[in-house]
C-alpha cells in the first residue's frame, strides 16, 4: 500500500497535474480579486469617513456662527441692563438733588425778608 501511495507522489498524471494547476490559478484569481474588492471597499470607506468629517466641520462652523450673535446679542443685553440700572440710580440721584434744592430755595425765601431787615436793623 505505501509504494502504490508514494509512486502516486512522486509521478503524478498529467491530467492531474494540469487540474491542479487550473485549480491554483483559479484560486490566484479569486484572491486576486478579494483583495481588489477590500481594497475598493476600504478606499470608499475612507472616502465616507472624510466626508462625514468635513461636513460635521461645516455644522460646527454653521452652529458657532450661528451662536456668535446670539452671544453678542446677550452680552449687548447686558449691557444695556447695566445702563439702564445706571441710569435709574442718576435719576434718583437727581431727584434727591432737585428736593435738597427745592428745600433749600424755600429756606432761601423765608430767610430773605429777615436778612433784608436784619440789613437795615445794622445800618440804622
Amino acid at each position: 500500500v505505501l509504494r502504490l501511495i508514494s509512486q502516486l507522489l512522486l509521478h503524478p498524471s498529467p491530467a492531474q497535474l494540469a487540474s491542479q494547476a487550473e485549480t491554483i490559478a483559479d484560486l490566484s484569481f479569486q484572491r486576486d480579486m478579494l483583495l481588489r474588492q477590500i481594497a475598493d471597499e476600504r478606499e470608499r470607506w475612507q472616502s465616507e469617513r472624510d466626508m462625514w468629517s468635513r461636513t460635521a466641520d461645516i455644522l460646527v462652523a454653521k452652529a458657532r456662527v450661528a451662536h456668535e450673535p446670539l452671544a453678542k446679542d446677550a452680552e449687548a443685553l447686558r449691557y444695556v441692563a447695566r445702563l439702564e440700572d445706571d441710569l435709574k440710580t442718576s435719576r434718583r440721584r437727581l431727584a434727591d438733588t432737585q428736593t435738597r434744592l427745592s428745600a433749600l430755595e424755600r429756606e432761601l425765601t423765608k430767610i430773605r425778608p429777615l436778612i433784608s431787615l436784619h440789613a437795615t436793623i445794622l445800618k440804622d
